[in-house]
């Protein structure tokens, strides 16, 4: 088994042990829900799942490579700074999950020099949520660089989760258009001119309807699942949010463009990037964006 295999099992493991951790909590209804920073909300859930994919990390990847570090949301960087790292969210959306919403998401990867080799992301909850049976049902999606996409239907049992039978997932086929099904987030974690560019897409006239999941993870999932044609975050997403999806997203044939029109390697951690069915219509949201 190579070692991209290896590090890809590992993170599923993990974001499956933490999203244990978030429906243990929402069971409860004790989020303790309060900011940081000044205005970036953190519950118990992000606290647990980040404590549980942590723990996983530590044991698991010593024995793949010992040099690799590690940096999630809540705990920070582990490890100090290499060009081997695994990421995590340990729930992307969470102001949409402490109002008691199902489109969250718990996300891993591991970069290299900045490249995105793995990325997963978990949904919980997408299929079936817990508010309608203890035994709600989810997806996990995955991707290792070069070798496909694929996604696997998961059961909680209440003491984790059952996963079915990996599919193999390439993006849906959309008709051409001059105005998109889109999402393009306008809110407190952008700065002024993130927000000017978003502005100017919204005023552009290319969206012919507004869309949008609670999570980058979750919106990137709607572009390739269906339910929107472009995901466009223009400032207010960061690495551990948009390194998951963009691994599974380019193996499952979307385009991701950064303002350079490449896709994006992370050595900075926020920066623009557009999901999109092609190369044209990237290229819109880029020219509408003022990029």
């Amino acid at each position: 088994m190579s070692d991209l295999k290896r590090i890809h099992d590992v993170l599923i493991e993990a974001v499956l042990a933490g999203g244990t951790e978030v429906l243990r909590v929402k069971k409860t209804g004790l989020l303790d829900a309060r900011f940081k920073h000044g205005k970036e909300l953190v519950t118990e859930a992000d606290q647990r799942s980040d404590a549980a994919i942590l723990a996983v990390f530590r044991s698991r990847f010593p024995e793949i490579d010992a040099g690799i570090s590690f940096h999630l949301e809540e705990s920070g960087e582990t490890g100090g700074s290499t060009a081997r790292r695994v990421g995590a969210d340990p729930v992307d959306g969470t102001n949409h999950f402490a109002c008691g919403g199902n489109l969250y998401a718990v996300q891993a990867h591991y970069v290299e020099d900045g490249l995105p080799l793995v990325g997963v992301v978990f949904q919980p909850e997408v299929y079936l949520p817990m508010d309608e049976t203890a035994a709600c049902a989810g997806r996990v999606v995955s991707a290792i660089r070069g070798e496909g996409a694929f996604t696997k239907r998961t059961t909680f049992e209440g003491d984790g989760f059952t996963v079915g039978e990996s599919r193999f997932l390439r993006k849906n086929v959309l008709p051409q258009s001059g105005a998109f099904v889109a999402c393009v987030p306008y809110g407190t974690k952008m700065a002024p001119e993130d927000r000017e560019r978003a502005r100017r897409v919204h005023e552009s006239g290319i969206i012919s309807s507004m869309t949008g999941a609670a999570s980058a993870g979750a919106n990137v999932m709607m572009t390739i699942f269906g339910g929107q044609h472009v995901y466009a975050n223009f400032g207010a997403g960061e690495d551990l949010d948009l390194i998951p999806p963009q691994v599974i997203a380019m193996e499952a044939g979307l385009t991701v463009w950064g303002v350079d029109r490449r896709p994006p390697a992370w050595h900075v951690r926020k920066q623009p990037v557009v999901f999109a069915p092609d190369e044209r219509v990237a290229e819109m949201f880029l020219r509408a964006a003022g990029l």
